[in-house]
């Protein structure tokens, strides 16, 4: 066990979902890194990492984008369309509907809005650290609510409503809500598979730009969290330390019974793009975590309760996009 196991709360067994049998993570998972130092404190990030995307390098005439935060992510991924992500095809309602979910690293917002739709999630907010992936995002939203911009209604949740005001230590233990925000929510009375539309998607959605390492964010809030093909270049631009302070902070937002949907990008990823700058080629050299660490880590230290593999790979993905996604249950 690391260090981290006085500090996490005990976890109850998650409910079995009989709607979908899906594959149990290998029981035999790697846990080798699991002595490396999973400290939870703030990271000593230089000066170039903080000015971030918006001094992304060009090289031989092309813009680099360090963080994965690509412009066109999703004209090689998938279709134009907002629902012709194959992701969308592994996700259950059960981890959804009426939720209160975070997507991390949501670039244009594509998923993220999507689910909302599909599954009437009570509350959304995606974060990227790229300022323009986040206003497409925003663009993308008002562009799918079909609501004139003069008749915009302001979202019930605000960013101050997922952040400790002071890093207020009090807020630790308890299942933080979003106020009576939830109470106010317009309800569609329309035909739930046309999807959801105007005010009211809206209301249930923000977006933000931040680095989701700076973020001091309230505990226990919660009920899931997306990392969809992000880890590689958080753990790429702040190395093993980084990477074990998103497992912690993703575990401490996540209230007791919700679940984190991670993506992870395989190794041989990380061998094609850490060139892509000094800092990640500097961070790669010293990356003891791999990929396969994963699972071990984050059930022996960081506490969550099960893993399950919820498919080996992505359907109808394109070629090096399909990867294995996992639901990790606190």
């Amino acid at each position: 066990m690391g260090p981290l196991e006085s500090e996490m709360m005990d976890a109850e067994n998650p409910t079995e979902q009989d709607s979908k049998k899906r594959h149990r993570c290998d029981s035999q998972h790697d846990s080798s890194a699991g002595e490396v130092d999973a400290k939870g404190g703030q990271l000593q990030n230089s000066s170039n990492q903080d000015a971030l995307v918006n001094n992304n390098r060009k090289k031989k005439g092309k813009t680099i984008f360090p963080y994965g935060n690509y412009n066109t992510y999703y004209n090689y991924r998938v279709a134009r369309t907002l629902d012709a992500d194959p992701r969308m095809t592994v996700m259950q309602k059960i981890w959804f509907e009426d939720k209160d979910v975070f997507d991390i690293g949501c670039n244009e917002g594509h998923v993220t809005i999507s689910l909302v739709q599909k599954y009437r999630v009570r509350s959304m907010c995606g974060v990227d650290i790229d300022p323009g992936l986040i206003n497409k995002a925003w663009n993308n939203l008002y562009y799918e609510s079909g609501v004139p911009e003069k008749d915009t209604p302001q979202s019930l949740y605000e960013w101050i409503d997922y952040v400790r005001e002071g890093g207020d230590a009090a807020l630790e233990d308890e299942d933080c809500t979003h106020g009576a925000a939830g109470d106010q929510l317009q309800v569609s009375t329309s035909d739930t598979d046309i999807g959801l539309q105007g005010k009211e998607l809206l209301q249930r959605v923000i977006f933000k730009n931040a680095n989701i390492l700076h973020c001091d964010l309230r505990s226990n809030m919660l009920d899931t969290v997306l990392c969809l093909s992000v880890v590689k270049w958080i753990h790429l631009n702040w190395g093993d330390e980084g990477l074990l302070e998103l497992f912690i902070k993703i575990y401490r937002i996540l209230r007791k019974g919700g679940v984190l949907i991670l993506e992870p990008q395989p190794w041989s990823s990380y061998v094609r793009k850490h060139r892509v700058s000094e800092v990640c080629r500097s961070n790669y050299k010293k990356l003891v975590i791999r990929p396969e660490h994963f699972p071990g880590i984050l059930l022996e230290q960081i506490g969550f309760k099960s893993c399950e593999q919820i498919t080996l790979e992505v359907p109808e993905s394109t070629k090096g996009f399909s990867r294995p996604v996992y639901l990790y249950t606190k």
